[in-house]
């Protein structure tokens, strides 16, 4: 099962920093890169479960990056 999910950023600029500040934690099954303004996540796992538990971790982190980074939009 892959699962993909894209976040589109103001520019590619902001898709980069949001790449590099979560790329070094991931395992070789997720896979995270800039595409144009696009930041683009895809996940490889043998089961839904387990996709969607690195998703959780992950969105964690990119939301954590987008805090630090003053990006986030008030919930």
């Amino acid at each position: 099962m892959t699962v993909v999910v894209r976040r589109r950023c103001s520019d590619r600029r902001e898709a980069e920093a949001l790449r590099a500040a979560v790329v070094a934690d991931n395992p070789a099954y997720v896979e995270v890169a800039a595409e144009d303004r696009d930041l683009v996540v895809r996940v490889s796992a043998a089961s839904a479960a387990s996709a969607r538990t690195t998703l959780e971790d992950l969105l964690a982190c990119l939301k954590a990056a987008e805090r630090t980074a003053g990006l986030a939009k008030p919930s």
